[in-house]
């Protein structure tokens, strides 16, 4: 749990870094917004790196809380279907904290293996899901790192959409469309009889 200090300066931080973006946003500038002095960051977060981690790390576990466990036990697409559902609402409900994702996903400072590290302790779930459906043959056995990749740059390119045009999130071709491609990206092929 974070102490009121250290949230005010990752709210503020946030705030910044979509406004001017991560490299562009200095340590000193977010203690002044803050109204902490810059030593009081450096109290919290040993370096802007840490600072960032510390955020993505804070968003991603706010994502993964986000995407509950439907009450019945559903079928895998039906299960899958409920996880991009509710993922899509986060991100319609949290557009700052999407935007900052898309920074993180853009920038060379913070690679792949930093992004799926971050994936794997936030939501490990969605990882056993993975792994389940691959086992069970209804999912395509490709490598795991692949298939991640691929759900958090299509999850971000459809709630970019989604946050920038809204009136698109409302009609249900765009939500069908949007999930049936998900999904033909991860399901295994089926041999025709």
């Amino acid at each position: 749990m974070a102490t009121e200090k250290k949230q005010q300066l990752l709210d503020t931080a946030l705030s910044l870094f979509v406004e001017q973006g991560i490299q562009a946003t200095a340590t000193a500038k977010i203690a002044k917004q803050a109204n902490v002095a810059t030593g009081t960051l450096f109290h919290h977060f040993a370096n802007k790196q840490e600072l960032v981690m510390t955020l993505y790390h804070e968003i991603k576990s706010d994502l993964g809380q986000a995407i509950d466990q439907p009450e019945a036990n559903d079928d895998l697409h039906a299960l899958v279907h409920h996880y991009w559902q509710r993922a899509l609402q986060w991100a319609v409900d949290n557009p700052q904290k999407l935007q900052f994702l898309q920074q993180i996903a853009n920038n060379p400072q913070f690679g792949i293996s930093q992004q799926q590290e971050v994936m794997s302790s936030s939501m490990a779930f969605l990882i056993d899901v993975i792994k389940q459906g691959q086992q069970q043959g209804e999912l395509a056995s490709l490598p795991l790192d692949l298939v991640l990749n691929y759900c958090h740059y299509h999850y971000l390119a459809t709630a970019t959409l989604f946050v920038e045009q809204p009136e698109l999130a409302r009609q249900q071709a765009y939500q069908d469309g949007a999930f049936q491609m998900f999904w033909q990206g991860l399901a295994a092929i089926r041999e025709q009889a």
